[in-house]
């Protein structure tokens, strides 16, 4: 429990700062969970050399911090020394990297001669760099070589013990869309499961690339939706139907504010650590699961993000006994979320252990709902590029 609340802790501190057939391509077992995010080892130039990478599907460009560097954060993962490596080629500004509209920032520097990116998260991180090529290395092969984003200027706002990101979501230059490219023989499609903090903190978990067989999954599948405004084809939508507590239900679509966003309002990001609701649906979930768990005297705590928290003994070793909330999505597909889906520890005092609804009212400048990781645990989720289709199935991750 101790550990469990540390991490809780940790993953408040960063919120608050912001807010094809072939064989199995990656199996990754050392895929630990940390301030919110998962991450994973990897090996990256020739010779190798191991760089520790956050999972994340709402980001395009896979990077990492590279050495020498201009400005870098002192607490992450080992850098990337890409003199080092007889592999590493940076992309010239005459490339059509430069010129084509991407979905991130990239462009020529002067200096160089070289093309540079530059990217800015919403918790006030900034990381900027060279956009280069280089070999990755994944599970005793060789991938082709992968474009990504080489970092000499790595400023974090929190400190994280990662070397940078893996770019996961449907953009040209994310890391599966350059594996799965045309020509290539590997399945369109890659799948993760995240073991929960309460349990099995900091235990392995796995992502696989590719053509793999998970025993025992029989995967529910709901269809990949038409995107939403601006943000084009990048993100992973589904069409989110309604949600559950209990025997309540509430639809979805009621409670959006735009009528725009009644199909594709809904994105999976394993990059985000708790669901961010659009403010509707949001007041209404909080409104009702405190209704029901009035016999837990549930609170608001000051200096969190949730809206409804709980306190228990010190010497506990189980969560409150909340009720069952359901996602219910296009096609008849259910998210099931429990305790350990639910709550995420706060803090404690002379009264006990403060937890909290792992759920927070969306931002005004993000237009959709996000379910993040910590609603994903104990499922395989898989993401099958080929059919344009999401995969559920409960696991013990």
């Amino acid at each position: 429990m101790k550990e469990f609340i540390e991490a809780g802790i940790a993953m408040r501190e960063r919120m608050d700062e912001s807010r094809g057939p072939a064989s199995v391509m990656g199996q990754f077992s050392y895929l630990k969970e940390n301030v919110g995010d998962f991450y994973l080892t990897i090996s990256v130039g020739n010779p190798p050399q191991h760089v520790i990478l956050t999972l994340d599907t709402g980001s395009e460009l896979t990077w990492i911090q590279c050495k020498p560097c201009k400005v870098c954060s002192t607490s992450g993962g080992p850098s990337f020394s890409f003199n080092n490596s007889a592999s590493y080629m940076p992309i010239p500004c005459v490339s059509p990297l430069c010129t084509q509209s991407l979905g991130f920032s990239s462009g020529c520097s002067n200096s160089s001669g070289m093309c540079v990116f530059q990217l800015q998260y919403g918790d006030g991180s900034v990381d900027a760099g060279y956009i280069s090529v280089d070999a990755f290395h994944l599970n005793g092969r060789t991938s082709k070589p992968i474009v990504f984003g080489c970092a000499t200027i790595d400023i974090d706002t929190v400190p994280v013990p990662t070397s940078g990101i893996m770019g996961l979501n449907a953009g040209p230059f994310s890391f599966p869309s350059q594996i799965f490219s045309a020509g290539s023989d590997v399945s369109k499609k890659f799948a993760y499961c995240l073991p929960d903090r309460y349990r099995n903190l900091n235990k392995g978990g796995t992502i696989l690339f590719g053509e793999y067989n998970i025993t025992g999954a029989n995967f529910s599948y709901t269809p990949l939706v038409p995107p939403y405004g601006p943000v084009g084809d990048l993100y992973y939508f589904v069409d989110m139907q309604g949600i559950s507590v209990g025997d309540h239900y509430m639809e979805v679509k009621a409670h959006m504010k735009s009528e725009s966003m009644e199909v594709g309002g809904t994105i999976f990001d394993s990059g985000t650590a708790v669901t961010h609701l659009m403010k509707n649906l949001h007041e209404k979930l909080v409104s009702e699961i405190r209704r029901q768990t009035m016999n837990l005297s549930p609170f608001a705590m000051n200096g969190s993000a949730s809206d409804v928290c709980y306190r228990v003994p010190m010497n506990t070793t189980e969560l409150p006994k909340l009720p069952l909330v359901t996602m219910h999505f296009q096609s008849g597909v259910d998210l099931e979320l429990g305790p350990e889906s639910l709550l995420y520890p706060t803090g404690y005092d002379a009264q006990g252990i403060v937890l909290c609804l792992a759920f927070i009212s969306s931002q005004s400048g993000i237009p959709f709902n996000i379910i993040g990781n910590y609603q994903q645990q104990n499922y395989w989720v898989e993401y099958n590029l080929q059919s344009s289709r999401l995969g559920l199935v409960k696991a013990s991750c």
